[in-house]
């Protein structure tokens, strides 16, 4: 099947094919873990507009949500058409990016991770994927495959002797710090991201039992106890503070690159 083609009737522009050779050890466990006859992901995203993030925190969060829905909806579409083709394939869940199998939590998708071994951005000092258009603006969907090759190359991404490779980008974190100073919480810091200190988890997670979620994460058992009210979450949550993506120099893309 022609994926140029399918990407362009649902409005996507950002889409990339990572094989599971090009993972780390770590992401490749995973995968194999979610989809064990797995050979690639395809990784696509669209945009969260600028001006959303200027929106009351209720609208913000519907706006996101609706873009995030309809990738989705693509993956889900996507999935189908392969199968069809008798290609093996599983979209990766919207909510929460695992399989749960009789009970059990069977790998975590780290769609940032492959978008970025695939070239659509790199990760930056906030955790977020930074692309060279939308900067930390895209959101992501995607569909483990049992087959490589599904995506046709740019003939950016072409050597000299027509053999693939994986494209080389320049980081665009310019470890700056802004934001840093931008997190109202003080949840992100040179080493990382403090996930329950983030304004929008906060409220789930009170401080007394950070200790007990960190705990359940580390054995996968919060995952697993999320997995069934994860859409409801999702929906009746509210996007607090985006100002790690706001307050980013390339919130607008890399202008420097144009």
């Amino acid at each position: 099947m022609d994926l140029n083609t399918f990407f362009k009737k649902a409005g996507v522009e950002e889409f990339t094919e990572v094989t599971l050779t090009d993972l780390t050890a770590a992401d490749q466990m995973y995968i194999r873990e979610f989809f064990p006859s797995a050979s690639s992901a395809i990784i696509f995203g669209r945009a969260v507009p600028p001006g959303a993030y200027q929106l009351s925190p209720a609208d913000q969060t519907r706006e996101m949500l609706s873009i995030a829905e309809s990738l989705n909806d693509t993956a889900i579409r996507l999935e189908d058409l392969l199968k069809a083709d008798g290609i093996p394939a599983m979209h990766i869940p919207l909510y929460l990016p695992v399989r749960v199998d009789g009970g059990r939590v069977q790998g975590v998708v780290r769609l940032k991770h492959l978008a970025a071994a695939g070239g659509l951005g790199t990760i930056g000092r906030n955790t977020l994927l930074l692309h060279p258009i939308h900067g930390p603006r895209l959101l992501l969907s995607g569909v483990v495959t049992g087959k490589t090759g599904l995506v046709e190359k740019s003939d950016d991404h072409m050597p000299e002797d027509g053999g693939m490779k994986t494209p080389v980008l320049s980081p665009l974190c310019r470890q700056c710090g802004a934001c840093i100073r931008a997190c109202p919480a003080g949840a992100i810091g040179p080493d990382g991201v403090d996930t329950f200190r983030c304004r929008t988890i906060s409220p789930w997670v009170p401080a007394p039992l950070v200790p007990i979620a960190t705990w359940l994460i580390g054995r996968r058992l919060l995952i697993r106890c999320m997995a069934p009210i994860a859409p409801w979450i999702a929906r009746t949550a509210m996007i607090r503070c985006s100002r790690c993506v706001t307050e980013c120099p390339v919130f607008e893309g890399d202008r420097t690159s144009t």
